[in-house]
Order: C-alpha cells, then structure tokens, then sequence
C-alpha cells in the first residue's frame, strides 16, 4: 500500500512542497493548535443539516460558508502561513503579454474556491474516487504535478481513522492520463490526529472513506483553492456578508475574490472591488 509522508508542523516549505508535488499529498502533524480546532468548533455550534446528496450521503453533516462563519477557521486555516504558502506556490498564475508597445506580466492569486466542516457518522458510505479539478473541466497529461486548477486543504478537527471514514488517497495519481481508472487496492488512507493537516493537489484522486464504526464521528474542516481566473466552487459574495468581509484583513479580502486578478478580471466599475470598503486600496485604474 502506498503510504503518505506525514512531516512536522515546524517543516520549511520548500520540503512541504517536494513532498506535495513529488506524491501528490502531504500532511503535516499538529499544523492547528487544539485550542484553535475547540474555537472553530465553538463558532460553528450546531448549525450541520443533514446533507443527503449525489456528493455527500444522509450519514454526513455539513457546514457550508465557514468563511463567513467562523472567525477562528479564517484566522487558523486560511492565514495558516504553510498554508498560505503552499497555495500561492501551487496556484499563482504570472503570465506575460504585449499591450500596445508594453510587455507587461499579469499576476493572477488564488481563491477561497469552497470551505466547508464534513462530519461523517456511523453508516457512511464511501465517495467514489474522484478529482477535485473536475469542476473545471482539467484534462491531464500527467507530465506536470502542477496541471491543476485545486489545492485541497483539510484539518481534522477529531481523530480520522480508516474505520471511521478518513478520506482515501491515491498517492502519485497526478501522473495519471484521463484514461486511466483508479482502484480501490490503491488507495491509502489520509489518518489523522486532531490539528493534522493534508494537502492534496486538485488532480489526485481521492474520496470519502466509510464510517464502520459504530459510534464514532469523522470531523473535518475542508476548503479548496483556485486560480484566480476560474470559477470558485462555492459563491463566496453570497457566503460571506460584504459587512463581514470589510472587516477582515486585506489577504482574506483578497482571497475571497475582492481584489481583481490582473490585468483585468473580476472588476466593479473598472476597479478592484474593494475599493468599496478600502480606504487605501491600491486602483487598477491606474494599469490602464
């Protein structure tokens, strides 16, 4: 069986990074302190419903939004400098092109694409292995590790077990062609202890695992990232009040979309949108 390197939270990124684009998957021990996994938890309370569905089965709770749920989760994860990190290395976009008699390089940043808690109880059944940059379309020639438009991100906020349904991985499948179908004798299993992180790039296949336990809950936060210039999984204007979103710190703002990719994509009156509520705020404007 394939195994997944698991590595210290005090771990340089340029290791993370050997391991995420040599396997596909990494995961760092204790990378969330406990009391902030007890914070998340706090916010978001009680607020799972049921969430039956072709992506998740009746034994799943969700939370969906967390970004505009839960203050701790955004501080935690999202600002998370490994995490932060890893994104911006994975999905950060710098492309050149000619305007008029300019070479000019547009810088596209990553997006919040969904962030949600998965809490997986007694009974639940098993996610077909799949990828997550499916959403957008990815064909894969399997020549590159960084032929992918996601970064998978999830924190165990309890103990992930093989037996209470920790997610099933197969290690090195971002080499993989579209052709190719993954099996489950090929899979490994993304254990973890409470504040473990595994990241995952968006063109390894993975899924759900079954819960046979009979009284244990598989606990989750997940979020996903995007390039700038793709669509995000979750609706994060919609998730995240724009009262809200004024609040946070200029990274989040940005990283829930409010900041245009350039040269000019996603703009509000030809502008960043957060000119609505920065003061300082740097103007596209002035590229043009």
């Amino acid at each position: 069986m394939p195994t997944i390197q698991r590595l210290p939270k005090d771990t340089s990124i340029d290791a993370v990074l050997e391991a995420l684009y040599r396997d596909g998957v990494v995961q760092i021990r204790g990378l969330i302190d406990l009391t902030d996994v007890d914070k998340i938890k706090a916010e978001l309370g009680k607020e799972a419903n049921d969430s039956a569905s072709e992506v998740f089965n009746a034994q799943t709770q969700v939370i969906c939004g967390v970004a505009g749920k839960s203050a701790a989760a955004v501080e935690a994860i999202l600002r998370n400098p490994l995490v932060k990190a890893a994104r911006e290395d994975a999905l950060t976009k710098k492309t050149p092109s000619w305007w008029g008699d300019d070479r000019t390089v547009g810088t596209s940043e990553p997006l919040l694409s969904s962030f949600f808690t998965s809490r997986v109880g007694p009974g639940g059944k098993r996610q077909g292995l799949h990828r997550d940059d499916q959403d957008h379309h990815m064909t894969h020639t399997g020549k590159d590790p960084k032929e992918t438009t996601m970064l998978f991100c999830g924190v165990a906020l309890s103990k992930t077990t093989r037996e209470n349904g920790a997610t099933e991985v197969v290690p090195g499948s971002w080499a993989w062609d579209d052709l190719r179908k993954p099996e489950l004798s090929e899979v490994t299993y993304a254990e973890m202890d409470i504040g473990d992180c595994t990241l995952m790039l968006g063109n390894v296949y993975h899924g759900a695992g079954a819960n046979v336990t009979k009284d244990e809950y598989r606990h989750v936060a997940i979020c996903l990232f995007c390039p700038g210039t793709h669509r995000t999984e979750e609706n994060q204007f919609l998730a995240v009040p724009q009262n809200l979103v004024s609040k946070y710190p200029e990274d989040v703002q940005n990283l829930l979309g409010w900041k245009a990719s350039t040269p000019y994509l996603g703009w509000h009156e030809l502008d960043h949108p957060y000119q609505l509520f920065r003061a300082n705020g740097v103007s596209l404007k002035g590229l043009s």
